[in-house]
């Protein structure tokens, strides 16, 4: 079914993904949270320090609870605690939750 499409509607796609992406890890840094850009993934892990929680599932469960943005600890993603600042954003959502999600990011 892949080789069905035409070349351009995967450029189209991929135009589309690498604009969220921008959207989202652009607000994150003008809000002092450093986001590690992926180079093929629609999931941002970012640098969240600086919220409150002794770890990356209280620094989650902050941002759930302070803006209504849901995000997954770091934590889940590495054995050691290499990852208790670290939260995952996912930007594979219509343009609407995005802007959305990134208003309340914005209240952080």
């Amino acid at each position: 079914g892949i080789s069905e499409l035409p070349p351009e509607y995967y450029k189209s796609l991929c135009n589309q993904y690498f604009l969220k992406r921008q959207k989202v890890c652009s607000v994150l840094s003008d809000i002092g949270i450093t986001p590690i850009v992926p180079e093929a993934s629609y999931y941002i892990l970012a640098d969240v320090s600086s919220i409150p929680g002794s770890n990356s599932k209280e620094k989650a469960l902050f941002i759930l609870n302070k803006i209504g943005v849901a995000t997954v600890p770091g934590s889940a993603f590495y054995k050691s605690d290499q990852g208790e600042n670290l939260v995952r954003f996912c930007f594979a959502k219509s343009d609407e939750i995005l802007d959305d999600a990134c208003e309340r990011l914005l209240k952080l």
